[in-house]
């Protein structure tokens, strides 16, 4: 890389002058960000580097012969991102949903958090990313929990502000994330057109509060605007195109980037198609776009260049977004003046989040730790289906949940009890077999998950696994709910005394069973608020 990151670029001409100087390519690039990297790619973005007519790249962290030879031909503060809502992709850091650093919810653990990914992500060349997520929970949504800090627009904006004064510091751009919000979208977008039904003024005065907060403490350099339409401030459009909804968070001030959310997504393509949104995002208020992945970057250039030809966006609006994408070059491009070092001590506090984040929530006077015979009690440990991928394209939650692992800790502290694996989709044999077993014993203790992925649809349990639970929790058997992932998941299940959380990350399999086992202390606090039967 030619110096980018560290070098003071040049701000001290106005940003009028530095704009009249480009040309129209220049310009149009810099709302555009690259993002596939077949080798035709590849060279297009080389030759629209060497023009500075590019004005931010979403690099394939794990690709090092592919960031190299891009990395190589830049010369001028490009934005290098990556979307690490849960650690650098490629680092060998715990990787760490915001739902189990919510759980800890502890300063340090935020700091480290975020130290972590600026060592990693700087050392790889890059200087932004997509995040910290900045949405507020409005109840269970596909792709949305795990991804979340609370249910509280002032817990979220407080745990963001952490995050981003880290990245702030070390002149690493941030982003708030999904504006405007929307949590009570019942659609996962990368699926299809999500909607919400909330009111303007419900939008400012809850979901916009963590983008406000952070705005006025001067730690929201960049938003990214979501495909949800918000029905009743412009019921035509989603956000992502709707100048009605970006020109509320502009009309408080905000001045910052807008990127849109990944035009990969179903939610804009069934509807819209790609030939002309480009235009229509530029035209409603965004910056700089997300193109789709799955197409060509010179072809989705040449759409975006073909909307400006054809009139769909001003120059007025063009120089607008030139201006703000040059801001956060120079932003990125700065030597921080007092960067943050991450430490042996910040290392140790991110594995222990695995840890710490164990929540239990029981009955009054139920304890955490199992009580009674051994003997006494069944382990039911719910198995992932071998068919069933759990990577998607653009939320990476890699395999995490491994039932047989579980149940090998299960003998080592409970080495008396019984033990049975159950597959997610049970068949009448599988149900048949686990019931029948559990007529042997007192006490039956279930191990469940739930995952999180783009295109899944779902972040919850089966229906059918749903009913066997509540069939023996029916017959006053079932004490114990230990549950992996989506915590709403549980909200179907009839009452159960004992529910123990361990979110998502693997080694908090393990303490879960320490925590049952008597041998460890659930620290965690549950990061938002369900009500169970």
């Amino acid at each position: 890389m030619k110096g980018v990151l560290g070098t003071m670029y040049n701000t001290k001409e106005n940003y009028k002058e530095r704009i009249a100087k480009m040309t129209t390519e220049q310009k149009l690039g810099m709302l555009f960000c690259a993002r596939k990297f077949e080798e035709e790619d590849i060279q297009f973005i080389i030759e629209m580097l060497k023009k500075k007519a590019l004005g931010c790249i979403q690099l394939p962290a794990g690709y090092r012969e592919i960031t190299s030879r891009i990395l190589a031909e830049i010369d001028y503060p490009v934005l290098i991102i990556n979307d690490t809502e849960t650690g650098f992709p490629t680092s060998k850091l715990p990787k760490i949903p915001l739902m189990s650093l919510a759980a800890c919810n502890k300063k340090e653990y935020y700091h480290a958090f975020a130290k972590g990914i600026v060592r990693d992500a700087k050392e790889a060349g890059f200087n932004g990313t997509w995040g910290p997520v900045v949405d507020v929970l409005h109840g269970d949504g596909p792709c949305t929990v795990h991804r979340v800090f609370s249910d509280d627009p002032m817990k979220v904006s407080n745990s963001a502000e952490e995050i981003a004064t880290i990245y702030k510091q070390n002149h690493y751009l941030s982003c708030g994330k999904h504006y405007p919000g929307g949590g009570d979208c019942p659609y996962d977008t990368h699926m299809t057109e999500g909607f919400s039904d909330l009111t303007e003024q419900e939008v400012i005065e809850f979901d916009i509060v963590p983008y406000m907060y952070l705005y006025k403490k001067d730690l929201l350099p960049s938003i990214m605007t979501t495909h949800t339409v918000f029905r009743k401030i412009d019921p035509d459009f989603p956000a992502s195109l709707s100048k009605k909804v970006i020109d509320m968070i502009r009309n408080l001030g905000f001045d910052g980037v807008a990127f849109t959310d990944s035009f990969a997504m179903m939610g804009i393509l069934q509807k819209y198609g790609e030939e002309n949104i480009y235009g229509m995002a530029v035209a409603a208020g965004n910056d700089i776009i997300l193109p789709n992945y799955r197409t060509p970057v010179k072809q989705a250039f040449e759409m975006l260049k073909k909307n400006y030809e054809d009139g769909a966006f001003s120059e007025e609006r063009l120089n607008e977004a030139v201006r703000r994408v040059l801001t956060a070059q120079d932003f990125v491009a700065q030597k921080p003046e007092n960067p943050t070092v991450f430490t042996e001590e910040d290392e140790k506090t991110l594995y222990r989040v695995a840890q710490d984040c164990i929540t239990a929530v029981t009955d009054e006077g139920v304890p955490a730790a199992l009580t009674g015979e051994h003997k006494d009690k069944l382990f039911i440990v719910v198995e992932s289906q071998k068919d069933i991928g759990e990577i998607g394209q653009e939320i990476n939650m890699a395999r995490w949940y491994d039932a047989r692992k579980i149940g090998k800790k299960i003998m080592e502290e409970f080495p008396e009890a019984g033990l049975a694996f159950l597959p997610e989709y049970p068949n009448s044999i599988n149900n048949e077999k686990v019931l029948n077993l559990a007529t042997k014993y007192k006490e039956v203790i279930f191990v469940t998950y739930c995952t999180t992925t783009s295109y899944l649809g779902t972040d919850c349990m089966t229906r059918r696994l749903e009913m066997v639970i509540n069939c023996l929790a029916h017959s006053n058997k079932v004490s114990t709910v230990l549950h992996f992932g989506n915590p709403y998941a549980l909200q179907p299940l009839l009452h159960i005394p004992r529910k123990i959380f361990g979110y998502m990350i693997s080694e908090s399999q393990i303490h879960a069973i320490d925590v049952l086992a008597g041998k460890l202390e659930a620290k965690g606090a549950l990061p938002y608020t369900i009500d169970f039967q």
